[in-house]
C-alpha cells in the first residue's frame, strides 16, 4: 500500500489538535510541584496544598527570587485571579535520591510575613518536537490542558 507522507502528515496533525494535542509555539519549559504557607516562626502549616509552577528555567540558589504561579485544580492552567509568589529560597536542596531534577525547601516570600515550603520538579522540554510531547510538557507547564480522549 503506498501512502501520500504529506497527506499523511496533513491528518496525524489534525488528528492530534482534535484531540488536545496541539503544541503550543516554542518548546514549553518549568518547574512544577506543590507548596504550603508556613508560620515563619513555628513553621506551622497554614494553608493547604497549593500547586506552583515557574514560567520557564528558575535559579534555585540561595537567596534567588523565583517567581511561582499558582494552578487552578480544574483546569490545569495558571491561575489568572492569583497573584504570583515571589520566593526566595533559603537553604534549597537541589536533588532528591540523587537526581537533579527536584528541589525543595523552605523560602522567605517578598511582601509576607509567612514562608513557602516548596517541592518542584523540573520539566524538560521533550528531546524531539513531536506534537504529543510539546502539548504534554505545555500542560505540565500550566499553558494548556490536555484533554482526554472519549
Amino acid at each position: 500500500m503506498r501512502v501520500n507522507a504529506s497527506k499523511f502528515l496533513g491528518h496525524a496533525v489534525l488528528f492530534a489538535a482534535a484531540l488536545g494535542f496541539a503544541a503550543p509555539a516554542g518548546a514549553a519549559e518549568c518547574w512544577q510541584g506543590w507548596g504550603y504557607w508556613v508560620d515563619a516562626e513555628t513553621r506551622a502549616y497554614k494553608s493547604q496544598e497549593l500547586l506552583l509552577v515557574t514560567e520557564g528555567p528558575a535559579d534555585w540558589q540561595a537567596g534567588h527570587a523565583v517567581t511561582l504561579f499558582l494552578l487552578d485544580r480544574a483546569s490545569g492552567q495558571i491561575d489568572p485571579a492569583r497573584e504570583p509568589i515571589v520566593a526566595v529560597p533559603i537553604d534549597p536542596r537541589a536533588y532528591y535520591r540523587g537526581s537533579s531534577n527536584y528541589v525543595g525547601g523552605l523560602a522567605e516570600v517578598q511582601g509576607s510575613a509567612d514562608r513557602l515550603v516548596f517541592g518542584l520538579s523540573h520539566v524538560a522540554p521533550p528531546a524531539s518536537a513531536i506534537p504529543e510531547m510539546e502539548a504534554y510538557t505545555a500542560w505540565a507547564c500550566g499553558r494548556g490542558r490536555q484533554e482526554a480522549a472519549n
